[in-house]
């Protein structure tokens, strides 16, 4: 073969080579930038996905900044409120306890009366569903007081119990009603002690119950606007 011919076969290899690096070249090219594109994509998917992460992050710690200061100040409001409301039950509760001796006493007896006048009725039930051997009446109707009301009003809370039932109970039971020489640690009222059953008429006791009831009616009088009562 003369050297013109070798040339010739020489260039067309080197020819072809040249398209095929070409070609692969632009593969390469191609599929680089398809990568770089497809890992931009998910770069900007995953920015967004961590901006839109932070955007809930921060509002929920806003909602949970306004819901902790909301829950802190109802906190303080119902406190507020609740001690509001102690002193009112408190300034009633007062306001019993240092009514003058005559007043006082009155109260006393109204209490007592109740008192004996439901242990009757528990009584005439017990009687009426067991029998009168198992029945049995206490042997005594002790009265109960703090040391102040015994000695201020303690007679005469008797005499005017005995007064105001005469009639309306049987003597029996009238005449076993006494004024214990013990007394109890209460603020007020009295202690009805009847055999092992106690009826607690203290003032602590009622209030606690007279709060319960009328509590919603007196936050409504003290926080509700008169147009909206």
């Amino acid at each position: 073969m003369s050297m013109n011919g070798l040339d010739r076969i020489t260039q067309r290899i080197l020819a072809e080579a040249q398209t095929e690096a070409d070609a692969i070249l632009a593969s390469a090219k191609a599929e680089s930038q398809r990568i770089s594109e497809e890992y931009a994509a998910r770069a900007e998917e995953i920015r967004e996905q961590l901006t839109e992460a932070a955007e809930r992050e921060a509002a929920d710690l806003i909602a949970r900044a306004k819901a902790t200061a909301a829950n802190q100040r109802r906190n303080a409001l119902l406190a507020t409120q609740s001690e509001l409301l102690d002193g009112v039950f408190e300034g009633a509760l007062s306001g019993i306890r240092n009514l003058e001796a005559s007043k006082y006493t009155d109260m006393l007896v109204g209490l007592l009366c109740a008192a004996l006048l439901e242990q009757a009725e528990a009584e005439n039930i017990s009687r009426t569903l067991y029998g009168e051997e198992e029945a049995m009446a206490p042997e005594a109707y002790e009265v109960l007081l703090n040391q102040r009301d015994r000695d201020r009003s303690g007679k005469a809370m008797l005499e005017g119990a005995v007064q105001k039932l005469t009639g309306k109970l049987p003597p029996e039971m009238l005449k076993k009603l006494v004024l214990s020489e013990k007394t109890v640690a209460i603020d007020g009222g009295l202690i009805l002690r009847c055999g092992s059953i106690e009826s607690n008429c203290s003032l602590q006791f009622i209030f606690r119950g007279l709060r319960e009831e009328l509590e919603t009616e007196v936050s409504r009088a003290l926080f509700t606007s008169p147009e909206r009562r």
